[in-house]
């Protein structure tokens, strides 16, 4: 009679593994340009790949509960980023 409501839950469930598996991807491409980054900071094509990547992480890091922390230092990331690509021109 309620096999309705515990599909929901399995969708959820599932939807929430495959946001974690976004979001541990994600952090992975952020730490590899970062890393990048670290080794030449004047390189423009990482810093907008990496502008770009924050940007997704913020939409996808909102959803999960694993990286849902990450998002205010992900923001002071980009501000950091946003005044060295300033500094550059």
């Amino acid at each position: 009679m309620f096999g309705f409501l515990k599909k929901g839950s399995d969708n959820k469930s599932q939807d929430s593994q495959e946001i974690d598996l976004q979001a541990e991807t994600i952090s992975g491409k952020i730490s590899e340009l970062e890393q990048q980054l670290a080794s030449n900071p004047q390189a423009a094509d990482t810093q907008k790949q990496l502008m770009l990547e924050y940007n997704r992480a913020l939409n996808i890091f909102a959803k999960s509960r694993h990286y849902r922390q990450e998002i205010d230092p992900l923001f002071v990331k980009i501000d950091e980023l946003r005044n060295t690509i300033r500094k550059s021109f």
